[in-house]
């Protein structure tokens, strides 16, 4: 790693290269994360219809009621400004610059919803298993725009194992499969107030568990890589982008 200048603190760039992950906070004002789940509640309202065929929305079907749920949406920069715009703010992409010595490019962006009661779990898995058709120097900056906590399903990550690449995996299916990510020993919560930043490396491996609270906990993730590795959004989020836009024009036509 290196030692430019950044949002970091030594013991938080100690931390990241030691487990992979760090949870700073972001000094973004109560006012700003207003706006921002406004944001993302709108971004929500625009995602209709939830079909499976929506190329741009994930959800899942709640299990009593049979309710069909929004889970995740990506891309998202080109749907609502407000989102675009917190792409390049220094609080955002400061971490990644500072780790990787140099100013960064967005490689994905999206937005996790972790409905209330319903949120299901997501299994473990790296990253970089859904991403090797591009560079490896990737990280994730993640904006909490709820707490979240162990019981509404946190991010939880495997200290340490982005150290040595990708794990061997069944199949090569980019999921991972254990029985024990419950055990504290493997696998530690990362919890953290409204408005913190989760930071991780592409390669460190990580899950989340259900939502068991009344309350939802929503989550912007913006990836970046190095200046030095190029602009590849235009030809990977930036196309998918495209495709979403042809098929809601559709569903209006």
């Amino acid at each position: 790693m290196t030692n430019r200048p950044g949002p970091l603190s030594p013991d938080q760039m100690e931390a990241y290269d030691r487990d992979g992950f760090v949870v700073v906070q972001s000094g973004f004002s109560e006012d700003e994360l207003n706006a921002l789940s406004l944001a993302a509640d709108e971004l929500a309202e625009r995602m209709g219809p939830l079909t499976p065929d929506n190329p741009r929305a994930r959800s899942e079907v709640e299990k009593v009621g049979g309710r069909i749920i929004l889970r995740k949406v990506e891309p998202i920069i080109d749907v609502v400004p407000a989102l675009e715009t917190l792409v390049y703010d220094p609080r955002m992409t400061g971490p990644p610059a500072q780790i990787f010595g140099e100013d960064v490019f967005l490689f994905e962006d999206k937005l996790n919803y972790k409905p209330p009661l319903v949120g299901e779990k997501y299994d473990l898995h790296q990253d970089y298993a859904y991403w090797q058709d591009f560079t490896d120097r990737l990280i994730t900056v993640t904006l909490l725009l709820d707490d979240a906590t162990p019981e509404n399903g946190c991010l939880r990550f495997i200290p340490g194992s982005h150290k040595n690449g990708l794990i061997a995996r069944e199949n090569d299916h980019p999921r991972l499969i254990t029985e024990q990510i419950d055990d504290p020993s493997i696998a530690v919560d990362a919890p953290g107030q409204a408005g913190d930043l989760v930071v991780f490396s592409c390669y460190t491996a990580h899950h989340s568990f259900a939502n068991r609270t009344d309350k939802g906990r929503r989550a912007v993730l913006y990836t970046y890589n190095p200046l030095s590795n190029g602009d590849t959004y235009a030809t990977y989020k930036g196309a998918q982008a495209e495709q979403c836009r042809a098929w809601e024009a559709a569903q209006d036509s």
